[in-house]
C-alpha cells in the first residue's frame, strides 16, 4: 500500500514538472519536433489528394527555356505571356512568385528585325529604342489588368532598399504593434518601371519556417517603416475583391493579460493567424497539387483553353537551376511557388487549420487529467491491466484530436501529452524492477561509462570476472579523417557541420560494425577503430581492409546525400596497419576507456597523415600487405615516419585479387615495376613506367612525385649506399 501512494505521489510530480515548460513556451527541442512530426502524419494522411482546377501554375520550365532562350528572359516575353493569358485564354488573376528589382536594358532581336523591316522609311532611332524598353513593354502589360508583382523582405543589417513594396494594408496602431509580428528592415522589390503600374503586390520571403527547416506556417502580413504589408497569396486574394485593406482582430490571452491577435478578415474571408500573424498552410498534398502549364505552351497558344478561363494563374519556374524548392510536410522537395497556391486553395474553400486561442489550457487539461488517471490507476493494476488502461486513454486523446482536425479544423497539441503517458507507464512498470534486479544495476554501475557500448555487451556475457589490467594481441587498427575539415567546418553553421558528420559517421560507423570491427571514439572529424577485441577475430586484417574498401566505395554516395541536402563533398584518408598492440580499459577512476595503445597504432596514425601527401585516399602497411595477398596493391613508397626508426613500405590497395580487369592489373604491375626500377636507380626506365601511369591517371601524385625525385636524383646521384627511403618527420 505504502508503494502504491509513493508511486501515485511520484507520478503526480512528475507530471507537474512536465506542466513547467508548458507554463513557460520552453518545450525540449526533441518533443517539439515530435510534435511537428504529429502535425506532419496528420496533414498528409488526411490530404485531399487531388488537384485543385481553380488554380494554375504557368511554369517556366525547361522545354521553355529551350524553346524560349535562357532566364532571365526579356522582358517583352513576359509581356506577351500576359497579354496571352489575359486576352486570348480569360484568366482572372495573375501573380508572379518572381521579383524584377533591376532595369531589363536586354535587346530582341527578332521584335528589332520585324520593326525594321516594317519600317518605309529611316527609322527613329529614339521610337525605337521607346518600343524596344522591355521593361515599358512589360509595364504596359500589366497596366489595368490584376496582376500581382512579388516582392522579398530583407532582415540583415545591410538593410537593402531596392524597390518599394506598395500599399500596406493595415496601418501601424498600438494593439497590433504589440504582437510579434515580423518585422523587416530593407526591401528587394521590382524596378518602380513595373511597380508603379499595378495596385497590389505582395512578399513570398517566409522568415517563420519552423526550427527543423520545414514550411508549416508563413505570415500573412510583415511589417515594414511602421506599415504593414501583405504576402503574396493575401495580395492575390485581395485582389480578386478589389480590396486594399485588412482588418485584425483580437482576444484576450488565457491569462487576460494582453490582447493577441487570432485572425484578419480579408475578401469576406476571416483567415485565422496566430499572433505573429502567421497561417498554417492547407497543403492539399504532395507536389502537382495543381495543374501545371509550360509557359511557353502560353506563349505558343497551344494550352487547353478550358484550363485557364476563369483561372488563378500563378508564375513560377522548376526549370533546373532554377528551382525553388522548400522543404514541406508532404515533401522534402516541393516547389515554393505551390505553397503560395495551397494557401489561396484552402481559403477558397474556406478549410483553414488553426491553433485555438485556448490551445494551451486544452494541453494543461489534457496533462493534469492523464498525470492523476494514471498515476492513480496503474499502480494499482496487473501489467495486462495498465497496458491496456494506458493504450485506451492515448486512443481517447488521439480520437479527440482527430475529431478536432476534421471536423472544426483545430491543431491541437497531442505529442507533449503522448510522451507524459509514455513516460508515465514506462516510469510505473519499471519502479519495482529496478530495485529487485540488483545484479543487474551493478554490472550497469560499475560498466556504465565504458566505451564503446558492444564492450559492456560482451563484458556483460562474461561468466568469469573482468580484469582490468590489458593484454597484448595481434590486431588490425584503423585511423580516417576527413581532408580539408577546418575549411570546410568554417563554411558552415553549426547546425550545418552537425548534420553533415552525423550522416558521414553513421554510414562510416555501419561498415565497420558490418565488418566487425569496434569504433575506438571520434576524434573531430577523425574515426579511431580496431579489429580484433574485445573478440578475438582471427581474420581481422582482412575485415579492417574490406571495411576501408568499402567506405570508398559508400564515399560516393553519401557525398549524394550532402549535396541533396545542401552539403559540400567530403575526402577522406584511410590508414591501416596489422600488428601487436596492447588493448584493454585504460583511463581513471573517473572514466575507462576500453582502447588500444603502441607503435602499431602510432604507425596506423602516422600512414593516415600520409595520405595527404601521396594523394592516397588509403594507405596500408607492409606488414598488413603480407598477411593478404589475395589483393591488388600498388606499392607506394618506402618511407621513415616520424618516431620510428624502421622503415616501413606503404601500398596502395586498389581492389580484390580476382575482381580487378585485366588493363588494370597490368598497368599496377607496370607502376610497381618502376618503383623497383626507382629503388635500382635505373631513371631512365623508371621514368618511362610512371609516365605510362600518367598516362591513364593525369592527376596522379605519387607518380608525379616519382618523376620529380627522379628529375632532382638525376642532377645529384644518391650513390651505391642509397636505401630509397624518404623520410617524414611530421606526424
Amino acid at each position: 500500500m505504502k508503494q502504491r501512494k509513493t508511486r501515485t505521489l511520484m507520478g503526480i510530480i512528475l507530471t507537474l514538472l512536465m506542466l513547467i515548460p508548458v507554463f513557460q513556451d520552453s518545450r525540449p527541442a526533441l518533443l517539439q519536433r515530435f510534435e511537428y512530426d504529429l502535425y506532419d502524419i496528420r496533414l498528409k494522411h488526411f490530404a485531399k489528394r487531388e488537384q485543385d482546377p481553380r488554380i494554375v501554375i504557368v511554369d517556366v520550365d525547361e522545354k521553355s527555356l529551350a524553346e524560349q532562350g535562357r532566364w532571365p528572359w526579356n522582358r517583352a516575353k513576359l509581356a506577351q505571356l500576359l497579354d496571352q493569358l489575359f486576352d486570348h485564354y480569360g484568366v482572372a488573376i495573375a501573380g508572379f512568385d518572381m521579383v524584377f528589382s533591376e532595369a531589363d536594358s536586354s535587346i530582341d532581336l527578332e521584335q528589332l528585325a520585324t520593326l525594321l523591316l516594317e519600317a518605309d522609311q529611316i527609322p527613329d532611332l529614339q521610337r525605337i529604342l521607346k518600343q524596344l524598353n522591355p521593361d515599358q513593354r512589360l509595364a504596359a502589360a500589366i497596366r489595368e489588368r490584376p496582376v500581382v508583382l512579388g516582392y522579398s523582405f530583407d532582415r540583415s543589417d545591410r538593410q537593402l532598399q531596392a524597390g518599394d513594396p506598395g500599399i500596406a494594408v493595415v496601418h501601424s496602431s498600438p494593439l497590433l504593434d504589440q504582437q510579434p509580428i515580423p518585422r523587416a528592415s530593407g526591401i528587394i522589390a521590382s524596378v518602380d518601371g513595373l511597380h508603379s503600374q499595378q495596385a497590389y503586390s505582395g512578399f513570398f520571403d517566409n522568415p517563420m519556417v519552423d526550427s527543423d527547416g520545414v514550411y508549416r506556417r508563413v505570415p500573412m502580413l510583415q511589417m515594414y517603416q511602421g506599415q504593414y504589408y501583405p504576402s503574396l497569396s493575401l495580395a492575390i486574394w485581395l485582389a480578386l475583391f478589389d480590396e486594399r485593406q485588412v482588418i485584425p482582430e483580437f482576444e484576450a490571452d488565457l491569462f487576460g493579460d494582453h490582447q493577441a491577435l487570432v485572425s484578419i478578415s480579408a475578401g469576406g474571408q476571416k483567415i485565422p493567424v496566430d499572433s505573429s500573424a502567421a497561417m498554417l498552410v492547407p497543403y492539399r498534398g504532395g507536389k502537382g497539387s495543381f495543374p501545371y502549364i509550360s509557359a511557353t505552351d502560353v506563349m505558343n497558344g497551344l494550352a487547353e483553353p478550358a484550363q485557364l478561363n476563369g483561372a488563378i494563374v500563378l508564375i513560377g519556374t522548376s526549370a533546373a537551376g532554377l528551382l525553388d524548392l522548400r522543404v514541406t510536410p508532404v515533401s522534402s522537395r516541393y516547389p515554393g511557388v505551390e505553397v503560395h497556391a495551397n494557401i489561396l486553395s484552402g481559403l477558397l474553400d474556406n478549410r483553414i487549420f488553426s491553433e485555438p486561442d485556448y490551445t494551451v489550457a486544452v494541453e494543461i487539461m489534457q496533462l493534469l487529467i492523464s498525470g492523476i488517471l494514471l498515476s492513480v490507476l496503474i499502480p494499482r493494476s496487473s501489467v495486462t491491466s495498465s497496458t491496456l488502461i494506458t493504450l485506451g486513454w492515448a486512443a481517447c486523446l488521439t480520437a479527440f484530436n482527430l475529431y478536432a482536425w476534421q471536423s472544426l479544423y483545430w491543431v491541437l497539441p497531442l505529442g507533449y501529452t503522448l510522451f507524459l503517458v509514455l513516460l508515465l507507464y514506462l516510469f510505473q512498470q519499471t519502479t519495482g524492477y529496478f530495485f529487485e534486479t540488483r545484479n543487474v544495476k551493478q554490472l550497469a554501475g560499475q560498466f556504465g561509462h565504458y566505451i564503446p557500448p558492444e564492450v559492456v555487451r560482451e563484458l556483460g556475457r562474461q561468466e568469469e570476472g573482468v580484469h582490468l589490467s590489458g593484454e597484448n594481441r595481434d590486431m588490425t587498427i584503423f585511423f580516417s579523417d576527413i581532408r580539408g575539415f577546418t575549411r570546410i567546418s568554417e563554411q558552415l553553421t553549426p547546425q550545418q557541420l552537425t548534420r553533415m558528420m552525423n550522416i558521414y559517421l553513421t554510414e562510416m560507423t555501419h561498415i565497420i560494425h558490418q565488418q566487425h570491427g569496434t569504433v575506438d571514439k571520434y576524434i573531430g572529424d577523425a574515426v579511431m577503430a580496431f579489429w580484433g577485441a574485445p573478440l578475438k577475430d582471427d581474420d581481422h586484417a582482412r575485415h579492417g581492409l574490406d571495411a576501408a574498401l568499402a567506405m570508398l566505395q559508400q564515399l560516393p554516395i553519401v557525398n549524394q546525400r550532402l549535396v541533396a541536402e545542401g552539403l559540400p563533398e567530403v575526402e577522406i584518408g584511410i590508414g591501416l596497419h596489422a600488428g601487436i598492440m596492447s588493448v584493454g580499459n585504460m583511463g581513471s577512476e573517473f572514466r575507462m576507456a576500453y582502447t588500444v595503445m603502441g607503435d602499431a597504432v602510432n604507425l596506423a596514425s602516422r600512414l593516415e597523415g600520409l595520405t595527404r601527401f601521396y594523394g592516397c585516399p588509403l594507405l596500408v602497411s607492409g606488414e598488413l600487405c603480407e598477411r593478404l595477398p589475395g589483393y591488388l596493391y600498388r606499392q607506394i613508397d618506402r618511407v621513415q615516419v616520424k618516431g620510428r626508426l624502421e622503415p616501413v613500405e606503404l601500398f596502395q590497395p586498389i581492389s580484390v585479387a580476382n575482381t580487378e580487369d585485366a588493363d588494370l592489373a597490368e598497368r599496377v604491375a607496370s607502376f610497381n615495376q618502376g618503383v623497383a626500377l626507382y629503388r635500382e636507380q635505373q631513371w631512365a626506365s623508371a621514368r618511362e613506367r610512371f609516365q605510362q601511369w600518367l598516362t591513364h591517371a593525369p592527376s596522379d601524385s605519387v607518380a608525379t612525385i616519382y618523376l620529380q625525385r627522379i628529375a632532382e636524383l638525376e642532377q645529384n646521384s644518391p650513390g651505391k649506399e642509397w636505401h630509397a627511403v624518404f623520410s617524414h618527420q611530421l606526424k
